[in-house]
């Protein structure tokens, strides 16, 4: 039977069934305040304890040019005030032995990342601070083998501790077992199962399966502007949607042209009026375009056969000619995932036993800056949770 752990009004074991959620990263305050406020407030009206989760750094990105999230410091008095402000405990990750005292004066749970649960001088660092510790088996462990790492937050004398499951490698993708639920539990410690994490398929660029259509962004987040604006307004509405260009369309969106960062670093080095100067003038016209029924791995070839390599592709509707978004070698080399699944993996831990859930949940996935492909819609999360409450209480009998 599994320790019974609290950490504020949140119990972990003693058949409860606890949830942790929040975004990826954190990405600003305002966004984080609000997350903590809606997720805590369906978790209420659902009857689920709630800890607010994010990640102030995340150290494990798969490019190295990745948002990895604001400095420590910045993070910890961001979540500080959600603690405050939104009145739930936190939880956070951390990378290395000298966070921990920092972090632990402000988050509940210190998070071990699953590819660090090996890390001696990191789990006694955390075990250190007196925090519950969350442990995320790793992607290459055995369930049993989690003990170890047990140990080692052990041997500090803080026994507050969680584990979690979040899939294991096979080949190159993810699959869930969900024996290892009942396996870690006898290790004597509540288990947590994260169900957005287990639904990823990391290196989706290589995955001869996605389509464009599955990562690319719609165009209802990409800058789009007509032939006739000025420069001005590219600027205004880039600021707004960042994706690294603004797309010129025409009627019907219609694809007329692409005005790319680079575009407009090089006008401005000619100390252009961009008040004055309008889009026809400066845009690249009759783009190379990919459809968004074709391989992902295709636009790679697309992207590097240019003489002058690049970074962003207009994507078309070829059946009905029109641009429907716009995809980045970024988006085709990021980690993906099966949104759709997360539901199925949710319900399937909950019904062999796991003490808790942990999900990244967004308002806008396709917008997020980190995991965008495995964040829960925020506004679809209350129907789940109502689902995996019921799943629970009929598990309990």
């Amino acid at each position: 039977m599994p320790k019974i752990i609290t950490v504020g009004n949140v119990t972990f074991g003693d058949n409860a069934l606890a949830f942790i959620a929040g975004p990826c990263v954190i990405e600003n305050r305002d966004h984080s305040l609000f997350m903590a406020e809606a997720i805590k407030n369906i978790c209420f009206k659902v009857g689920l304890p709630f800890i607010f989760k994010s990640s102030f750094d995340k150290a494990n990105r798969s490019a190295v040019g990745s948002f990895r999230g604001p400095n420590m410091d910045e993070g910890l008095r961001i979540l500080s005030d959600v603690k405050n402000e939104v009145g739930i405990p936190v939880l956070t990750d951390v990378h290395l032995p000298n966070q921990c005292a920092s972090v632990g004066e402000v988050a509940d749970v210190l998070q071990i990342p699953a590819f660090l649960c090996r890390q001696t001088d990191l789990l006694i660092a955390a075990g250190e601070t007196g925090k519950l510790v969350n442990i995320k088996k790793g992607q290459f462990l055995a369930p049993g083998k989690m003990i170890h790492a047990v140990e080692k937050v052990k041997s500090t004398g803080n026994e507050t501790i969680i584990l979690t499951e979040r899939g294991t490698s096979f080949g190159y993708d993810l699959v869930s077992d969900m024996t290892s639920i009942p396996v870690m539990q006898s290790l004597g410690y509540p288990v947590i199962f994260d169900a957005t994490h287990s639904a990823q398929i990391p290196g989706v660029g290589l995955d001869a399966r996605i389509k464009v259509k599955n990562i690319m962004q719609p165009l209802e987040n990409v800058a789009t502007v007509k032939k006739e604006d000025t420069l001005h307004k590219v600027v205004l509405e880039m600021t707004k949607k960042p994706q690294g260009a603004a797309l010129v369309l025409g009627d019907d969106s219609t694809l007329l042209g692409i005005i790319t960062e680079g575009d407009l670093r090089r006008f401005m080095a000619t100390d252009g009026e961009i008040n004055s100067i309008i889009v026809s003038e400066v845009m690249t016209s009759n783009p190379v375009a990919i459809d968004l029924e074709a391989l992902a791995k295709d636009t790679v070839a697309l992207m590097e056969s240019r003489k002058s390599q690049i970074s962003v592709l207009p994507v078309i509707n070829k059946n009905i000619n029109s641009c429907v978004g716009l995809l980045r070698l970024h988006d085709v080399f990021q980690t993906g995932g099966q949104r759709d699944m997360i539901p199925t993996l949710a319900k399937a831990a909950v019904a062999a036993g796991c003490d808790g859930l942990f999900m990244e949940v967004h308002d806008n996935p396709a917008m997020a800056k980190s995991d965008a492909a495995t964040q829960w819609p925020l506004d679809k999360l209350e129907n789940l949770l109502i689902t995996i409450k019921r799943i629970r209480e009929t598990v309990l009998g």
